[in-house]
């Protein structure tokens, strides 16, 4: 009996481990070294245990029956030792795998069994050691098996933290039916039939689900997203017609009050492999995302979806990279003047490297940098980098006026925004008309707000650029409230008039000029294009006719000569 008891010790503390491990999403069976020297040092610990059916070594029991430990006794206290240890490792070491609420978690229970086995050291006659690993228990059942954790509300369904957890269980073996759906236009709905509807509306659908899909996992993911998983996908496409049809009806969500819902669905195509399910669970929150935005009742997720969704992990983790160590790297593209075809200004253009030091395209890793929040931090490097341009060479002898630098609408909405880019001024002894701040047609959504802060940053001498005239919400009556020194005409809207030369872009520039605006034409690739800007009345060109973006050094050597 007393060796079972120590082979059920050396075992709960292995347990516990074991969970550890699996929180932290290292991989077993036999794949991962951590599990292969945690299970060789279990099989150590155990056949100590089983032993002593034969020999006394962790313990003797006298033919009178006194009980009393063996030489080998301290082994429960090297075991304790060793698998706790080795837990604060693995947390420390992979602690960036997992959220802080589990990170907690892991260091509170492994802390209360640590507390457990330090007392039963210092009093060895009193077992004390189970009570620690009752609380270790609750720890874990309060933080990660609490099933109320995983539902979702009054939805009557499971929650995003629960559909992660089921894809977790998932492996290339597995083929399950996942359909996701996204009520259309949910956040306008909720508007018209009411919130208090609306959440009806949802419970409702779920009930429906419930009764009609027993055997279907449920998930409500919010902002009216739902998912289904099954086991057999060959039944995607019936249960995704079955559905639509149920939504041609309406949902009775109160006495008199019928709602009218329209689904779009992103499903799973059945050549995909599980063998990454966390990268399948994050392409299907993204494609319910995505659906919304277009014109189709749905999307499929294929192979070529989960390769871009991998290329943006990887662009993520560069932009953070590059933010984090400041190597964001400063292009610049020449303005010339239509006058004389001369270096009069310049754009910064930020510029971000992969872990093979390749260049990420600015359309990939911007939006991704809006998204995560770092583009703020990416603008202000970019700043910084113009005023050290312009401290460190002769901008003048290169005929260097200014140079634009882009501000993201995100960062243009920092209420400290003139007060640090003041201070990087000062700091490289920069006149602030040296710099103009390119903002999107984007930021002009809030007019108030555009105004209260071009009115702040224009008292320190900021001057401000309005960029990519014509993709956007801003026209001509409305720019005359705007205190732009120069307007630039997105490349775009250049190039489609030189497929057409209509009136419509010679009579806008003229009446941007009237409103006294100098005017920017971007996208400028061939002399034709030049002659036609130039004739329409553009007063800068910008675009590879002239000049690719270049690195500040070579665009320095280039101009610098002139």
């Amino acid at each position: 009996m007393n060796a079972i008891y120590f082979a059920l010790f050396f075992y709960r503390i292995f347990a516990f481990f074991i969970f550890t491990e699996d929180v932290l999403g290292i991989k077993r069976h036999g794949k991962s070294f951590v599990s292969i020297i945690s299970c060789i040092f279990f099989a150590g610990f155990e056949v100590f245990a089983f032993l002593n059916f034969r020999f006394d070594l962790i313990f003797s029991i006298s033919d009178s029956g006194k009980y009393s430990p063996a030489p080998f006794y301290n082994i429960i206290y090297v075991c304790a030792a060793f698998y706790i240890v080795f837990s604060f490792a693995c947390i420390i070491y992979y602690h960036k795998k997992i959220t802080r609420s589990a990170l907690l978690a892991l260091c509170s229970f492994n802390c209360s069994l640590l507390i457990g086995y330090i007392a039963r050291i210092a009093f060895p006659m009193f077992l004390v050691m189970n009570l620690f690993s009752l609380l270790a228990i609750i720890l874990i059942f309060i933080s990660f098996e609490n099933p109320i954790m995983y539902l979702a509300g009054k939805a009557n369904a499971f929650n995003i933290k629960a559909f992660y957890a089921v894809f977790a269980e998932l492996d290339e073996n597995d083929s399950p039916l996942v359909l996701g759906f996204v009520i259309n236009n949910y956040n306008e709905l909720r508007e018209v039939y009411s919130a208090k509807q609306m959440d009806r509306g949802i419970s409702l659908v779920c009930q429906y689900f419930a009764k009609k899909y027993p055997k279907l996992l449920r998930f409500y993911l919010h902002d009216g997203r739902f998912v289904l998983i099954g086991r057999d996908n060959s039944q995607s496409e019936t249960l995704k017609n079955e559905i639509a049809m149920r939504f041609k009806n309406s949902w009775t969500a109160g006495k008199d009050v019928d709602i009218f819902l329209e689904p779009k669905f992103v499903q799973i195509a059945p050549d995909v492999s599980f063998k990454t399910p966390e990268k399948i669970a994050k392409a299907v929150l993204s494609g319910l995302k995505e659906v919304e935005k277009l014109d189709k009742i749905g999307i499929t997720i294929n192979r070529e979806t989960l390769i871009t969704i991998e290329e943006n992990i990887l662009i993520k983790r560069a932009v953070e990279r590059a933010v984090e160590t400041n190597k964001v790297e400063m292009f610049l593209q020449p303005l010339m003047s239509t006058q004389n075809y001369k270096l009069v200004g310049a754009e910064a253009l930020a510029r971000i490297r992969d872990a093979g030091g390749n260049l990420i395209p600015p359309g990939k890793f911007i939006p991704i940098a809006e998204k995560n929040g770092r583009i703020s931090v990416l603008g202000e490097q970019m700043f910084e980098q113009a005023c050290k341009f312009i401290h460190d060479y002769d901008t003048e002898s290169m005929g260097l006026s200014w140079i634009n630098v882009n501000l993201s609408p995100i960062q243009f909405l920092r209420p400290d925004l003139n007060e640090r880019f003041t201070a990087i001024l000062e700091k490289y002894g920069v006149s602030a008309e040296k710099i103009h701040l390119e903002i999107t047609e984007e930021s002009m959504i809030d007019y108030a707000l555009l105004k209260k802060q071009i009115q702040i940053m224009q008292g320190s001498g900021f001057q401000f650029v309005l960029d990519d005239y014509g993709s956007g919400y801003s026209n001509v009556s409305r720019l005359k409230r705007c205190p732009f020194v120069n307007i630039k005409l997105d490349m775009e809207l250049v190039r489609e008039y030189f497929k057409d030369l209509d009136t419509l872009l010679p009579a806008v520039v003229q009446a941007l000029k009237q409103m006294k605006f100098t005017i920017t034409a971007e996208g400028v690739e061939s002399l034709e294009m030049v002659e036609a800007m130039k004739k329409i009345g553009c007063d800068y060109l910008q675009g590879f006719y002239f000049s690719k973006p270049l690195p500040a050094d070579e665009f320095a050597k280039t101009y610098g000569n002139q």
